[in-house]
């Protein structure tokens, strides 16, 4: 089964049983936005500003349908905008934005948002991944297998988790380095909450083996074990990346480092804080991966330092913003229950990221 077919099984299970609501909204009357404007005013959530198309009119009387995506600090998300230019292409009465909040307030943000009426749902981006479960109704099997989520459904009155992430992933990647996988040695860089879904989907494409390096090795420790009746797996510190590079012929860094606020370090050694030291340990690590290996991160930014260092040496590189595509039609038609060809939504989409 293909990976598009895998996500249309999903969305059809997802809007099976969506009852008396339309499109898997409640009927009640409404009160547009009271809610998403007091988790505002409060300062529970504000507006991000560097996603592209993310402006929200909270006086819009016509907006039917609110889809929030949550994230703990600022920065270019393509989600909104690609749904936006979907939305906008059909003519539908929907709006998707980013919001920034506080992961450990999730429960409080979550139970103003779930009671507007507008409000339809939308994702969990980074922060919220692996901490939103427990908010929601329920959540689908892509998302209870691996405990993360960044993908919420309203059906009906209830919210139900998805994740689209690991299979966004690994579409993103077959499509530009088509086996890449299979027999070859994966090191995954950082345990947060995307490492999993994406170690998992890996996992089932026959690698030699996954390496998973983290700060904290408990954690690592978790994912390797989760995903080890797939695959060969184990877990390691930060203190010997340098040595698992050295046989590695995937890198994946699935950590934050290289983006704001961590712009001046990259994933390839542990960060200390000494921009300069540092930056050395990361050249003496990535010294020892071989030239033809690939170098892949989730970072949503045009050149990250991870792929950037990877990049001047010659080395394959694949950027987040494949994984941020391919995740994203399955996941509007989970939200949406919008069964539009794929073939169209992509190239929607895709317009809307080269804006």
């Amino acid at each position: 089964m293909s990976l598009w077919s895998h996500m249309r099984e999903v969305f059809s299970s997802a809007h099976a049983n969506d009852g008396d609501a339309v499109g898997g909204a409640p009927s009640e009357p409404r009160v547009p936005l009271a809610a998403v404007r007091e988790a505002i005013d409060s300062g529970l959530l504000s507006v991000a500003q560097q996603p592209r198309n993310n402006a929200l009119d909270l006086s819009d009387s016509r907006l039917e349908r609110l889809y929030v995506f949550l994230i703990d600090h600022d920065y270019p998300g393509g989600s909104a905008a690609m749904h936006n230019a979907v939305f906008d292409a059909y003519g539908l009465p929907f709006r998707s934005c980013f919001m920034i909040g506080d992961p450990g307030r999730v429960d409080d943000i979550f139970a103003l948002l779930r009671h507007d009426p507008v409000y339809a749902g939308g994702g969990a981006g980074s922060g919220f991944k692996d901490k939103i479960a427990p908010s929601l109704d329920r959540l689908a099997p892509s998302a209870k297998t691996i405990g993360s989520v960044n993908v919420i459904a309203r059906e009906g009155r209830a919210f139900v988790g998805h994740n689209t992430d690991g299979v966004g992933f690994v579409a993103g990647l077959m499509g530009e380095y088509p086996n890449c996988v299979a027999g070859r040695k994966i090191v995954i860089l950082g345990a947060g909450g995307t490492a999993l879904p994406i170690a998992y989907e890996l996992a089932k494409c026959a690698p030699k083996e996954i390496v998973i390096s983290n700060r904290t090795v408990a954690k690592a420790t978790q994912i390797a074990q989760l995903i080890a009746p797939l695959a060969n797996a184990r877990a390691v510190g930060e203190d010997v990346i340098g040595d698992e590079l050295a046989e590695a012929d995937l890198v994946v860094n699935t950590s934050n480092k290289g983006a704001q606020p961590n712009e001046k370090f990259s994933a390839f050694a542990p960060m200390t804080g000494d921009v300069a030291g540092d930056m050395a340990v990361s050249l003496a690590n990535i010294a020892k991966l071989s030239r033809s290996a690939i170098v892949a991160d989730i970072l949503l930014e045009e050149m990250p330092l991870t792929l950037k260092l990877a990049a001047d040496r010659g080395i394959r590189i694949h950027s987040g913003r494949h994984m941020n595509l391919y995740q994203a039609v399955p996941a509007f038609k989970i939200i949406t229950g919008q069964d539009k060809p794929d073939d169209e939504i992509l190239s929607l989409m895709r317009a809307a990221l080269r804006k």
